[in-house]
């Protein structure tokens, strides 16, 4: 009987901790602060998501400590300022990705393909 209620247990903190690390894996952590649009209308968000290269102990040469930053992929996502979600665009080197906010457009640039995030109505 102990043997079940171990097993039970086991079971359950294993369910309990599957759920958070699948958000950690699959969805991201939010990296930064919210940065909202001139008119408070909108705002977006960069996240970045696990990757087992980041747990790994790297040694850079000087001048070149920053270029691990370029390996952290993630996405930028664009929310109105009520939190519905207007549109995402994936990004590479999510610490170093830059954010614009154009006239009714998010612009990402990532130092690959970048993206444009169409906005439902004007940002400033």
């Amino acid at each position: 009987m102990k043997k079940r209620i171990r097993l039970i247990c086991f079971a359950v903190a294993v369910a309990a901790l599957a759920y958070p690390s699948y958000l950690y894996l699959y969805y991201g952590v939010p990296h930064g602060a919210r940065v909202y649009s001139s008119n408070q209308a909108f705002y977006y968000q960069k996240y970045k998501l696990f990757s087992w290269i980041n747990l790994i102990p790297t040694m850079s040469t000087p001048g070149q400590g920053s270029d691990k930053l370029y390996y952290v992929n993630g996405y930028v996502r664009v929310y109105t300022a009520n939190g519905m979600q207007v549109g995402e665009t994936p990004a590479s080197g999510v610490p170093v990705t830059e954010v614009h906010w154009a006239d009714d457009a998010v612009v990402v640039m990532d130092g690959h393909d970048g993206g444009i995030i169409e906005l439902p109505g004007k940002s400033e």
